[in-house]
């Protein structure tokens, strides 16, 4: 006798089997997720997935122990899917809709996404030609409940510098509040500039001042890079699809914006392989709402 399965449920069972166990296949597992221990021997199989047993702390771990889905109860289909819609910049409410998720779930699934994406989005150092330049946003409350001004009962503004350098590396980040810091500049900003670069500032006599110091008397004939020379309209413009983006989020959202203004052409499957399944990705629910400070 032969079942049949018209909704082909076992198939889709299937199928998200399958993609579990292959998006696993080469992540590396180099410590213990809870203790940090280096020490530690197989321990079975869960669903086609190779176990850990830690001799330090005596956990069990496997290579899905703190991805970016773990704990979650919805099928690796139905993230990829959720991801591609991020790349495509749907809204929350689209993609609870299209996924038949609650609002609140594609919330927290973005910033589940959002929070993997930023712990990558820093380089180490730029070099070559660098072009900078910076922009000022009004501090953003959008979802607080407590929201406390400064003693002047207005917003404060937050200084963000955008850089970028050779080898498709971009820096973006929240630096400073209210006023320019040359002290927080140097350590934040100039310490990742190399001292054989050229800098190429755009927009602001600050950066300017710390272009002709860095260059000295170089002069260099170079092309703009409409990225950064119209950085303020570019950011605001994609700031505006989210409607407005809470400020103790807002480093986050530079990271993904960091992604749509590289040269290399991203699309949700790279993002999932090359950002997201990588390292300690996983962020409790928690703790998502919980973040205030954002300067990093």
């Amino acid at each position: 006798m032969i079942r049949e399965d018209i909704e082909l449920r076992k198939l889709k069972s299937h199928v998200n089997y399958v993609l579990r166990k292959n998006f696993y296949e080469n992540r590396t597992v180099k410590s213990c997720p809870i203790c940090g221990g280096i020490h530690y021997i197989k321990h079975g199989l869960y669903k086609g997935i190779q176990r850990y047993k830690c001799k330090v702390c005596n956990k069990t771990f496997s290579k899905t122990t703190n991805s970016l889905w773990s704990y979650s109860k919805k099928s690796p289909e139905l993230w990829i899917e959720f991801i591609e819609l991020m790349v495509e910049k749907k809204s929350l409410r689209f993609c609870a809709e299209k996924l038949n998720i609650s609002l609140v779930t594609a919330f927290y699934w973005r910033h589940k996404v959002l929070y993997g994406l930023s712990l990558e989005g820093t380089p180490n150092s730029l070099h070559g030609v660098i072009y900078i330049t910076k922009t000022i946003l009004a501090e953003n409350f959008k979802g607080c409940r407590n929201i406390e001004f400064d003693f002047t009962g207005q917003r404060r503004n937050i200084w963000i510098i955008g850089a970028k350098g050779d080898e498709d590396s971009m820096f973006v980040k929240p630096i400073f509040k209210d006023v320019w810091n040359w002290k927080t500049f140097y350590e934040k900003v100039y310490s990742k500039i190399e001292k054989k670069s050229y800098m190429v500032p755009y927009g602001d006599r600050y950066i300017g001042v710390a272009a002709k110091e860095h260059n000295k008397k170089r002069f260099l004939q170079v092309k703009d890079d409409d990225r950064l020379r119209c950085f303020i309209l570019n950011l605001k413009n994609w700031l505006g699809v989210f409607h407005g983006v809470a400020t103790k989020y807002l480093q986050r959202y530079l990271s993904f914006f960091v992604l749509f203004n590289l040269d290399q052409i991203y699309d949700y499957m790279q993002i999932m392989h090359c950002d997201l399944l990588n390292g300690n990705k996983f962020i409790k629910t928690n703790k998502i709402r919980s973040i205030e400070n954002y300067m990093y």
